[in-house]
């Protein structure tokens, strides 16, 4: 089953420039940990309204996307980001089609 990782930054303290490299490489273990099809940070886009384009200010800091059997086993992989350390949040959602997400 696909499930879908959205990682907020809002609150999180600035990683202490000491700890960037190795954070990094804990990033880079979770995602191969987590096999994720998908990694995105999210940098340079765009925030789209009927009437403004303007550049993104938001809390979204990257997407994931991955296989786990049920969202007990994917919030189980969310926990183990090293980024929750510095005050991230994870918002874990399973893969639907477009005909339910119509119909719920």
């Amino acid at each position: 089953m696909k499930f879908i990782l959205i990682s907020r930054h809002t609150g999180g303290s600035e990683i202490p420039e000491n700890d960037k490299e190795q954070n990094l490489k804990d990033m880079m273990e979770w995602i191969a940990l987590l096999k994720a099809e998908i990694a995105l940070p999210i940098r340079g886009g765009k925030s789209v309204t009927e009437n403004h384009v303007n550049d993104y200010s938001g809390d979204v800091g990257g997407l994931l996307i991955f296989e786990a059997k049920n969202l007990d086993q994917a919030v189980a992989l969310a926990k183990k980001s090293p980024g929750l350390k510095y005050g991230f949040t994870h918002e874990v959602f399973p893969e639907i089609s477009m005909a339910t997400a119509a119909h719920t």
